[in-house]
């Protein structure tokens, strides 16, 4: 049996994001919120993933999955493999604007309601914190009252879960075992073989795509791959310059000391000419 990876775009909204398999986002959400009794979320309707601009120079955003449940409130749900420079602010843009969009000009203040966004990442994001996961709200600093609740955030950093198969006992330790570790199994463990693990698992399996799917599939993790080449040759050029640099501030000071030329060649990598030009300038 060969499992497809459920952090790649395509597979985390095929699982996460289908109206087939609502109730797998239900309990996930459930679980990673920790939402239970009144709380808990009964049913839930997938929305279109695109943002509306909110500014006439502004882009439009697409979320990986958006949607609401029986109260009215939103959940944005994003997964982000590799890490990228500010996701956390990026995640509070998308957030903030999800909330401030609700608002049409003639409706009420208080037709706004809340909205949670669930960032599933494949590197830790807050070296300091030793949780895997980090619920974020808006609190009194002095008593830790939640006065502004329109907006919540929740960070899993899958690098940090570390439980094993036999210490899987709640759903979240289910579900974080499942997008970490499933892709690498050859079956389906036993704490998954149940209810919407289950389904989350036989929905991951390779089988069951279609040749269309596959192809989505592997196209996400070229671009993934493609990204993350563009990035390292970026930063390698960005080292080289700056290694450059640093060699010419380091002649410019040997050759106004007066050291020779060959000294300056040993000491900076530079070659003669490059050097005789610096004296030039």
């Amino acid at each position: 049996m060969i499992f497809l990876d459920p952090c790649n775009d395509v597979a985390f909204k095929k699982i996460f994001g289908s109206e087939a398999h609502k109730r797998v986002t239900i309990s996930f959400l459930n679980s990673i919120l920790e939402f239970a009794g009144d709380s808990a979320i009964a049913d839930i309707q997938f929305m279109p993933t695109e943002q509306k601009r909110i500014m006439k120079d502004k882009k439009d955003n697409i979320l990986d999955i958006l949607c609401t449940d029986q109260r009215q409130n939103r959940y944005i749900i994003e997964v982000q493999v590799r890490g990228v420079k500010d996701f956390e602010k990026r995640m509070l843009f998308y957030v903030a604007k999800t909330y401030a969009t609700q608002l049409e000009f003639s409706k009420s203040y208080r037709k706004l309601l809340p909205v949670i966004g669930v960032a599933i990442l494949g590197y830790t994001l807050f070296p300091e914190k030793a949780k895997f996961k980090s619920i974020h709200r808006m609190q009194d600093i002095e008593t830790h009252e939640c006065d502004f609740d329109g907006i919540t955030i929740a960070i899993v950093e899958l690098p940090k879960f570390k439980k094993q198969e036999k210490e899987l006992v709640s759903d979240e330790d289910k579900w974080l075992y499942f997008l970490k570790k499933i892709d690498k199994q050859d079956h389906v463990p036993a704490p998954l073989a149940e209810d919407e693990f289950e389904e989350a698992c036989q929905t991951a399996t390779r089988m069951t795509w279609t040749e269309e799917e596959m192809n989505a599939y592997y196209d996400s993790f070229i671009r993934a791959t493609d990204e993350e080449g563009a990035i390292e040759l970026a930063v390698e050029k960005g080292e080289k310059k700056g290694r450059q640099e640093e060699a010419r501030d380091i002649a410019i000071k040997l050759l106004n000391a007066g050291v020779d030329i060959k000294a300056i060649i040993t000491s900076t990598g530079l070659t003669a000419e490059e050097i005789q030009a610096l004296s030039r300038e």
